[in-house]
């Protein structure tokens, strides 16, 4: 099972758009979305998976993947109890990172001249792009700037470090992907970047929920993609007034488990 977050833009007559985020809960095993819940509050989302439970339909369940929101954590281990594994979604965790690795980037570049910051100019989209994306005909410039900056070189390394932990098939329990991450964080940390230190908080503060990834390499990227799908949804409406025709049209569109 996953949660996860998505938004539906609320049409008024004044014809401002206004968003709301709802929570999105799909079946993983059968590649099909289960409810979609008007807000994301705790509250709402126990409610939700307390009744499912008594009901039989998440009796069952041994693993819940979902982003970093206390919300969804809480009432999952509340109504699901301890048994049941709580997986934080490496994209997400990543995601986390590119923004910490972009405020890192401003904080080393506001220490150069205006000249020598100019030479950086166009670059951006280079230093959070994974290499086999690149274009070829960017690879050497980009390879260049890492050695004229080494500095910032060294923040793309740790990137790569990052990625390449989540991507090492031989990290197969959530101990030894804990003393991974462990390691990875004591190089950050030499960097002396503010903007990474509040990204190891974050790691450390959710390192057991993301440590179980290394287990069953669950993650929520089947959500991600439903999520899109329900923003289509918004868009060919041009925005929805009624949240309960929304969630009537996201049930039709992609509550049917796949054959």
């Amino acid at each position: 099972m996953g949660t996860d977050s998505s938004h539906w833009n609320r049409r008024v007559v004044s014809e401002k758009r206004h968003r709301q985020f709802v929570a999105v809960i799909v079946d993983h095993d059968h590649g099909c979305v289960l409810d979609v819940l008007e807000n994301r509050e705790k509250a709402t989302v126990l409610a939700y998976l307390k009744q499912q439970k008594e009901q039989g339909l998440l009796s069952r369940v041994e693993e819940v993947t979902t982003d970093m929101w206390d919300a969804y954590v809480e009432a999952a281990r509340e109504a699901l109890g301890e048994g049941v594994a709580i997986t934080i979604d490496r994209f997400h965790v990543m995601k986390n990172f590119q923004d910490g690795l972009t405020a890192a980037r401003r904080e080393l570049q506001r220490g150069l001249s205006a000249e020598t910051r100019s030479r950086l100019k166009g670059s951006r989209w280079w230093w959070v792009t994974n290499p086999e994306n690149l274009r070829e005909e960017d690879r050497e410039p980009f390879a260049r700037l890492r050695q004229e900056f080494p500095a910032l070189g060294a923040l793309w390394d740790q990137r790569e470090g990052l990625r390449a932990i989540f991507e090492d098939r031989s990290l197969a329990t959530a101990d030894q992907g804990q003393e991974r991450l462990e390691d990875w964080m004591c190089g950050v940390r030499k960097l002396g970047l503010s903007s990474l230190d509040k990204f190891c908080k974050t790691l450390t503060n959710w390192m057991g929920r993301i440590a179980n990834y290394f287990q069953n390499r669950s993650s929520n990227g089947r959500t991600e993609g439903f999520n899109h799908g329900l923003r289509s949804i918004l868009w060919r409406a041009w925005g929805m007034v009624n949240f309960k025709n929304f969630r009537l049209r996201v049930l039709d569109r992609f509550g049917r488990a796949k054959t």
